[in-house]
């Protein structure tokens, strides 16, 4: 079966181009083409399950390649999202890799390269990128790392919030939480949502494995 393919990309150059180095893999088969992302959103509300991975560019008139990756996985989760650019800047690049983008590489690449990343996003869930933005991705890694080594993180929370937690922690509801430290329920999750924000996660899930690894309680 092959790959079904979408370009993203306001030159028609540069689709032609993609068009060329495409034509001679019989793995794959573009079904769509859009000049910016406004159209390609549009399209993919009837064309968007049958398109398996989309070429993106970045700089385009009207919505650019990131919010339209965004916006877009939202819609098509299944669509894998390769940015297609001139752009090696990390910032463009952590932030195509945040909003939803499954690889990176630069129209410098070879086609040999384009035609595995796309494969290899398909059949094996790998996150293809040009050597130096995978360098770029690598000395990121280590940066964090570092710092992350070199750096206590600090418990971010008030003493009232601290209480919440524990109790939050040990499986009470808000109820039973407002009864025990003389509060309100309201209260009571007015502090959860400050804890959730401040803790940046979603579930208390996600707060008990922060907690743990600091720590904190």
């Amino acid at each position: 079966m092959k790959i079904k393919i979408a370009l993203v990309d306001d030159k028609a150059v540069n689709r032609n181009s993609v068009h060329s180095i495409l034509a001679n893999c019989m793995d794959v088969e573009i079904v769509l083409e859009c000049n910016n992302g406004i159209n390609f959103l549009e399209a993919i509300k009837t064309k968007g399950e049958e398109i398996d991975v989309v070429l993106m560019d970045l700089e385009m008139p009207e919505l650019d390649g990131i919010e339209t990756i965004f916006r877009a996985k939202n819609a098509m989760p299944h669509i894998k999202f390769i940015v297609l650019t001139v752009f090696e800047d990390s910032s463009k690049i952590f932030d195509a890799i945040k909003a939803g983008a499954h690889g990176y590489l630069l129209k410098e690449d070879s086609s040999t390269n384009l035609i595995e990343a796309i494969k290899s996003v398909v059949e094996f869930g790998a996150v293809p990128m040009s050597p130096i933005v995978a360098r770029k991705v690598l000395n990121y890694m280590k940066e964090e790392t570092f710092k992350s080594d070199e750096t206590t993180l600090k418990n971010p929370l008030s003493q009232r919030e601290t209480d919440v937690l524990k109790l939050l922690i040990s499986g009470k509801n808000y109820k039973k939480i407002g009864e025990e430290l003389f509060i309100s329920p309201f209260t009571v999750r007015r502090h959860v949502s400050n804890i959730y924000e401040k803790l940046h996660v979603k579930t208390r899930s996600e707060v008990i494995n922060i907690v743990n690894k600091h720590n904190w309680i």
